[in-house]
């Protein structure tokens, strides 16, 4: 009887050993033949996304300038700052082999503020006398994103999936830059009144890179809704200004329409 009753046990075990396994097989088989192949989320070769987001990180740029002035040398300084804001974005993700896919996405986010000008005037009658004027030059800022991405495209349940990506960007920065100061004086000259500023814009194209991920739930057969963040960085040097380099892009938190083929 205690023979009877331990090959039982033992045959019990072998059969759930062997459940187990092909759970697990099925599961590791792929997009075509996993656990959700019922449905017919996991059949899915293309996403396209549609939507917008929010940049939640600002960037901070500063520049010098050196001019004449009554036959003597002044300075100027004025940073800008890109405020956190909406950005536009759309995307395509397409899958190649498995849950390995290639994808791309366009980013635009522009900022319209100002920039703080501080500059050091030097006095018309006194030599050595420099006087100081402060103020806000309105400016903007725009960047322009491209994306390309490898991804990795994973079905979670039947109404549920992922896709993780990273690749280059590229990004085309437009800002605008102070270039000239204009003040008011009175004699006897001591103080300057700050009037405004001269501004030109600038344009560069530059190379980086982005990473994100991205969560997409399903809500009929071919439409649903998709929501994550991606962090996109470039740099531009506009070297002709004597600023730093700027940062373009940041991280963005984003979401939208996404439509299933």
């Amino acid at each position: 009887m205690i023979h009877r009753s331990a090959s039982s046990v033992l045959r019990r075990g072998r059969l759930a050993a062997t459940a187990t396994a092909l759970i697990v097989a099925a599961g590791a088989a792929g997009p075509g033949t996993t656990l959700f192949a019922q449905g017919t989320a996991s059949h899915n070769r293309v996403a396209v996304s549609l939507g917008g987001g929010y940049q939640v990180t600002a960037n901070t740029l500063s520049q010098s300038l050196d001019f004449e002035q009554y036959s003597e040398p002044g300075s100027l300084t004025a940073t800008y700052t890109t405020r956190r804001g909406p950005v536009a974005e759309a995307g395509v993700i397409v899958r190649v082999w498995r849950n390995f896919g290639v994808g791309v996405a366009a980013s635009y986010f522009q900022d319209t503020g100002s920039a703080q000008v501080h500059a050091l005037v030097p006095h018309p009658l006194t030599f050595n006398l420099a006087r100081e004027i402060n103020g806000p030059a309105a400016v903007s800022h725009r960047d322009i994103g491209m994306h390309l991405q490898a991804a990795y495209w994973a079905q979670l349940t039947r109404r549920i999936d992922m896709v993780v990506y990273g690749g280059p960007s590229v990004f085309r920065v437009e800002q605008d830059f102070v270039s000239d100061v204009a003040f008011s004086e009175v004699e006897p000259f001591d103080t300057a009144a700050y009037e405004g500023a001269t501004v030109i814009r600038k344009r560069k194209s530059v190379t980086g890179a982005n990473v994100g991920a991205e969560i997409g739930w399903r809500l009929a057969r071919h439409v649903g809704l998709g929501a994550g963040l991606r962090f996109a960085r470039a740099v531009a040097d506009f070297v002709d200004t004597s600023s730093a380099p700027f940062k373009a892009g940041g991280l963005h938190l984003g979401g939208g329409l996404r439509i299933l083929f």
